[in-house]
Order: structure tokens, then C-alpha cells, then sequence
């Protein structure tokens, strides 16, 4: 399931206004779709609970920027899994390599640090975090030499836009993501911080 530039884009600006109208709808929309990094979702309720203890002893009108914090993360997370590199390459052209190569790194990294978790567990190894870090580090730091080698001694050919503005089956999602959001900002006016 790949959504074209298009639709990722349409959906993270209808998020984004949505947390300045009502930070809450637009987080629990935007943590709805990382379903596929289902492992950060626990870890992010559980800090949004945590910070909102914490914030509402001291003052409650920073949650409102924590949420959009974390809906600003959840954004990108779901852009980095499911947007179509191709539709964005043919956007913006040569100039939108760093940004897929950046929109890469987040699954990537997430593959990586699953399967050193695996292996070591695999292994009865113990918990460090030196030891855990060190593989992760070294294999990052290969990626990003053979990246830049790559974009260094890329070719320089006659490159031709190709953008397709018919959505497929899967630009629904964030068509509707994006749409539901705003409508419930605007209709169900819910705030945790009065």
C-alpha cells in the first residue's frame, strides 16, 4: 500500500491544521495510521499519559504542544512507510532524492534495529546498551557511505516528469484520514487542557 505524493501531502496538511484547531483528533488520527510500527505506539500512549501528569501540575497548556509534537512524529512516520518514492520523485525531480533517501532511513533503521534485537536475544546475550548500539551504528554509517557514492556518481541523463493524479485504491485512505480529521476538528471541539 504506497500513497502518491499527491495524497501523503494532502493528508499531512490536513492533519496539521487540524492540531493547531484540536490537537486530540488530529494525534489520535495520525497514531492510527503507524499501525505498522505498532511497537512505538505503546511507548508514545505511554508518554502522552506521562506528560500529561506531568503537565497538568504544572502548567496544562503545554500538552497542546506536546500533542502536536507527537502528531508531527506520527506524520511522518506513516509518510515514511507508505508514501511512493516514484510519485515523488517525478514531483519535484533530481531535487527529491535527499528527500526519499531521508524518508528511507525511518523503516530501515526500524528493520535493522529489529533484527539486532533478534539475534541478540536469539543469542541469550544480556543487555547492554554499548553492545546493542555498536552493530547498529556500524551498519547505518555503511548505508550512508554507499548512499553518498551512489548520489555522487549518479548520472546526469535527460530526467522527464511523469505525475499521475488519479488515485488508486490505496490514496483513499488518506484522503478520508485527512478529511475525517478536519471534519472532527471542527465539529467535536474536544480539548484535555482547559
Amino acid at each position: 500500500m504506497k500513497w502518491k505524493v499527491w495524497y501523503g501531502t494532502f493528508y499531512a496538511s490536513c492533519v496539521v491544521i487540524a492540531s493547531y484547531l484540536v490537537p486530540l483528533w488530529s494525534l489520535v488520527i495520525s497514531l492510527g495510521l503507524t499501525y505498522k510500527q505498532y511497537r512505538f505506539m505503546i511507548p508514545e500512549i505511554l508518554a502522552l499519559f506521562l506528560s500529561y501528569l506531568v503537565t497538568s501540575h504544572f502548567n496544562p497548556l503545554i500538552f497542546t504542544y506536546v500533542m502536536r509534537a507527537f502528531t508531527f512524529i506520527n506524520v511522518f512516520l506513516s509518510l515514511s512507510e507508505f508514501l511512493d518514492r516514484v510519485s515523488l520523485v517525478g514531483l519535484v525531480g533530481e531535487k527529491g532524492i535527499p528527500l526519499v533517501i531521508t524518508l528511507s532511513y525511518i523503516p530501515l533503521f526500524y528493520q535493522l534495529a529489529s533484527d539486532v534485537f533478534f539475534y541478540r536475544r536469539a543469542r541469550k546475550l544480556g543487555f547492554s546498551v554499548e553492545k546493542l548500539s555498536r552493530p547498529i551504528v556500524v551498519e547505518m554509517v555503511k548505508i550512508a557511505e554507499d548512499l553518498n557514492k551512489a548520489y555522487e556518481i549518479k548520472l546526469h541523463g535527460k530526467f522527464s516528469r511523469r505525475i499521475d493524479l488519479k488515485p488508486s485504491k490505496y490514496d483513499v485512505l488518506p484522503i478520508t484520514a485527512g478529511v475525517v480529521t478536519i471534519c472532527l476538528s471542527l465539529l467535536i471541539p474536544i480539548s484535555l487542557v482547559k
